[in-house]
């Protein structure tokens, strides 16, 4: 089994987050940042919760979904 590309499995968790996000969470502290400025409440992924996004596009991409 050929193992995903890490920028293709991290465009991919990103864009499943984004699917899934009601606009109350940010991938990153940066992002929280940025919309705290806008005087938007936004609370960061944790960690452990990037992590999920991150395995599970790497197993899609390993089974044949397209990046």
């Amino acid at each position: 089994m050929i193992e995903p590309d890490e920028a293709d499995v991290l465009a991919r968790a990103k864009r499943t987050f984004i699917a899934k996000n009601h606009d109350d969470r940010a991938w990153d502290a940066a992002f929280t940042e940025r919309e705290a400025r806008e005087g938007h409440s936004v609370l960061c992924l944790t960690e452990a919760e990037r992590r999920e996004y991150l395995d599970q596009a790497r197993h899609e991409l390993r089974n044949g979904a397209e990046p």
